[in-house]
């Protein structure tokens, strides 16, 4: 009795975040928000907000590019994100919207790579798009993983700022829709 008791309570956290679905909030291009819990895209690493890449003659914010492409991957569709597991980084899941796998549609745009040790199901599809020169492979740039380890930051403050700014349009836009129905 006392090893299945160990068992349920070591997988009640894995079952307390079985799957969230809804409208979240994208964070950058690899993290989404439901409320305060944040899910990363399973497999997948997005530049940081602050990413840059490209050369010197032609430099572009990959980061934000990718956060924006999430936003309309998603557009008004609910997203479900299952298979949801805590990892020391926090949690991680695969997110569809639609349908469409969100994780494969940042790799498909060029706008995410696969991750080392959990991506191997999305290497064919960053291979195409590197051969198509699509996103990030148009140019030089610093994977995610090493820019957000040495050259960038989580930019807290930023972050904040763009949810004030959601928060604060989706009011606008249920204010609208309410006058709207008027």
């Amino acid at each position: 009795m006392k090893r299945l008791l160990t068992a349920i309570l070591a997988l009640a956290p894995a079952l307390a975040f079985a799957e969230f679905a809804g409208q979240p909030m994208v964070m950058d291009g690899d993290t989404v928000r439901f409320g305060e819990r944040e899910v990363t895209l399973h497999g997948v690493h997005a530049p940081t907000i602050t990413q840059n890449c490209g050369s010197r003659d032609n430099v572009w914010s990959c980061g934000w590019d990718a956060a924006l492409y999430l936003e309309e991957a998603i557009g008004a569709d609910e997203v479900v994100c299952s298979d949801i597991a805590e990892t020391g980084a926090g949690l991680v899941g695969r997110c569809s919207a639609a349908g469409r796998d969100l994780a494969g549609a940042m790799i498909d745009a060029g706008l995410a790579v696969p991750d080392e040790d959990r991506g191997a199901e999305y290497l064919e599809r960053a291979a195409a798009a590197e051969r198509d020169g699509v996103g990030m492979w148009s140019g030089p740039f610093v994977d995610p993983v090493t820019w957000a380890q040495y050259g960038g930051c989580s930019c807290s403050a930023r972050k904040q700022a763009m949810m004030d700014n959601a928060e604060l349009l989706k009011q606008m836009k249920e204010e609208d829709e309410a006058a709207a129905t008027e």
